[in-house]
């Protein structure tokens, strides 16, 4: 689009030569003609750099995107539960219960992992023993359950957030059954 053609309009016999000042393309319309073509240009370029920055932007955010979406998981789950929970009950200062429930799942969930077995080695030992265990056992099922339904009605909020519906979950999910069920025949 380098090359400038100007169409005259007007009363101009079409063969009539051009003015005397019109022979070496040098007269009014032609001068503005080459100023909007120059000033297009300039438009196409301003255009240009402005859709290179955004798609740059576009770009940054992605991998941002990405790595939140993917860090995030592998990042936490090298984290003791204890440090998850202070760090998410900073989030939740306003929820005095479920930190405290949080934090009782923590000291029950250690305790299970470091002392349980060793603590009730002797329990173990006799059926009045075991069914203490038990009950115990099933006491911390429900406080863990209970703080878990907790997170999932918190959690709701920041799905719907997201866009994440749950007909989206249902289809997640089955997609998952589709492909272990592939796995497996296959």
């Amino acid at each position: 689009m380098s090359h400038l053609y100007v169409v005259r309009f007007g009363d101009e016999p079409e063969i009539a030569s051009p003015p005397e000042d019109e022979e070496d393309g040098t007269d009014h319309k032609t001068t503005y003609a080459h100023f909007g073509l120059a000033y297009y240009r300039a438009c196409v370029l301003e255009h240009q750099v402005v859709n290179m920055l955004a798609f740059s932007k576009l770009l940054e955010a992605e991998a941002e995107a990405k790595k939140l979406l993917n860090d995030p998981w592998d990042e936490h789950f090298k984290e003791t539960l204890g440090r998850l929970v202070r760090r998410f009950t900073q989030q939740t200062e306003d929820d005095q219960e479920l930190i405290e429930d949080l934090t009782e799942a923590v000291r029950l969930r250690n305790h299970l992992a470091h002392a349980f077995w060793r603590e009730r080695a002797e329990d173990f030992c006799s059926d009045a023993g075991r069914a203490d265990m038990i009950a115990f056992l099933e006491d911390a099922r429900e406080l863990f359950i209970r703080v878990d339904d907790q997170l999932t009605q918190l959690a709701q909020g920041q799905r719907e957030r997201a866009g994440i519906t749950q007909e989206l979950i249902d289809q997640h999910y089955q997609a998952m059954l589709a492909r272990a069920e592939a796995r497996e025949q296959g």
